[in-house]
Formats: C-alpha cells, structure tokens, sequence
C-alpha cells in the first residue's frame, strides 16, 4: 500500500509518517522501481501499535524502547519484562501528578469564582489580597488602601505580584494580618498620613518625628518579617519597582523613606545576630 493508504487507514497524517521515518520509530519500507514506499501490514501494526502507545500518554522518545520490550517478550513468550515494566511505572507516576495539577487548577478556577478574584494573578497573590481587603474591613473603610494607589503603585503591585517569592508574599500577608489581630490599625494609619503628608520643605525636626513613629510601629511587627528578605541585595525588578513608587515621593519623604528602612533593617540584622 501506499503512504497515503497507510495514514488514511492509521488516522494519521502523511507528514506524521515521514516524522516517524525520520526518527526511526517506524521502519522504512522498500521502494518500488518508481520510487514509491510500498508498506505492509506489519507496517500498518506497527503504525497502530504507536498510535495506542500514543494514546496512553507515552512520548514519542519512551514508544521505541517499548514497543522493543514488547516484541522480545512475544519472542520469548514471556510477561512484561523489567523493562516494559519500568516505562509504565514511569507513565503513571507523571499521570499521577498531571491528574493531581489538574485537580489543583479546577480547585484554584473554584476559588477564582468564589473570590471575583483576576485569573490573570497567581494564586498565592490572592491570599495577601484576602489579608488586605480583612485589614481594611477592620479600618470600616473598605477599599481605602487600593483606591489610594497611582497608576505606577498598580503596575508594581501586579509586577511584585508574579515576581516575589512565595515566602515575600507570605511575609506581607502575616504583616496585613497581624496590625488588626495585635490592635495596631489606628497607629498604622497615623503613621502612614505622618509620612504622605511630609511636606517637600519638611524641617529636620518633622522628618524625625515621622521616622521615629515609623521605627515604633515596625518594632511591633517585625517578628512578622523575614530578614534574608530585607537584608539581601535588591533583585533588578526590586530597583525597578521602588524607582516607579518613589517618583510620587517629594524629595522630604524619600529621605524620610530611605533613613527609616536603613533603621529598620539594621534592627532586623541586630535581632537575626548581624
């Protein structure tokens, strides 16, 4: 029979033919004297053979070193040797852990509904979201924090989003958590209109001051933080979203800014024995 016979009877495409041929999972037959491929009905076996192998789940690279287990087997009249055996071990071991990423995915689009979360964020994004939105349920001003944002403060959210680490946004979620649940909501918001409203000509004295309630809130939250996340070097991103939430900064608060982080995270090196 001819190449186009085979495929048609295999449900397969002419193409997938050569593709098989160039890799040498199936054998090239004679050709005639015109040059045609003429194939046999042990090419057509063969064909099938892959296709059902195919359908299992194997890939293309596991089908050869299988369908040769098998073959020998029938030769010998034997079982499944080690070697069949080892492959289909194998198999299901990576359909178990599709199966089981599936049931993650379908679990994750059920919170997604439950929640009117996006489906464009990752899902470990959404929990410091639940904490932000319980936070702010606490202030009885419901949305104050996210309608407060620039468009820049959006952007580098969503970045931060998909690039921090599992344990950065974790940190973030125990911070969001534990200012409510340790009765810390009013000076929270004292502290972040001392620094929002720092006027660009702020004296010494009023840089301090919003300093100074800065380092006494932080103090009561920074068992929640992680120092390897504060005393690291900043990633290219890091620098990259700070230089967008800064551009809003006047020149009083990014050096009220700056000398409370380096405050703060010299504290948090003396705690972790730096």
């Amino acid at each position: 029979m001819r190449s186009s016979e085979l495929a048609h009877m295999a449900g397969v495409s002419v193409r997938t033919l050569r593709h098989y041929h160039a890799i040498g999972l199936l054998p090239e037959p004679e050709r005639t004297s015109s040059g045609y491929r003429t194939y046999e009905a042990t090419h057509l076996l063969r064909l099938l053979r892959i296709r059902q192998l195919a359908s299992l789940g194997f890939s293309l690279e596991q089908i050869g070193p299988m369908l040769d287990e098998l073959d020998a087997e029938r030769v010998q009249g034997d079982s499944l040797g080690p070697g069949a055996q080892d492959l289909l071990d194998e198999l299901d071991q990576r359909l178990e852990e599709q199966i089981s990423q599936l049931e993650h995915q379908r679990e994750l689009i059920r919170h997604i509904r439950t929640r009117h979360a996006d489906p464009d964020y990752p899902e470990r994004a959404m929990r410091v979201l639940d904490a932000v939105n319980a936070f702010e349920r606490q202030t009885h001003e419901f949305g104050f924090l996210l309608n407060a944002l620039t468009e820049d403060d959006r952007i580098a959210m969503g970045i931060a989003a998909h690039l921090y680490t599992d344990g950065e946004l974790a940190e973030i979620e125990r911070i969001f958590r534990a200012i409510p649940e340790r009765g810390l909501t009013d000076e929270y918001l004292r502290v972040s209109k001392l620094m929002d409203t720092l006027p660009g000509n702020a004296s010494p004295a009023q840089r301090e001051h919003a300093i100074g309630a800065g380092m006494a809130f932080l103090e009561k939250i920074a068992d929640c933080m992680d120092p390897g996340n504060w005393l690291r070097p900043d990633k290219d991103y890091e620098r990259m979203l700070e230089n967008m939430t800064m551009v809003h900064y006047n020149d009083a608060q990014i050096a009220a800014s700056d000398e409370l982080f380096l405050r703060f995270t010299r504290l948090l090196a003396k705690r972790a024995g730096g």
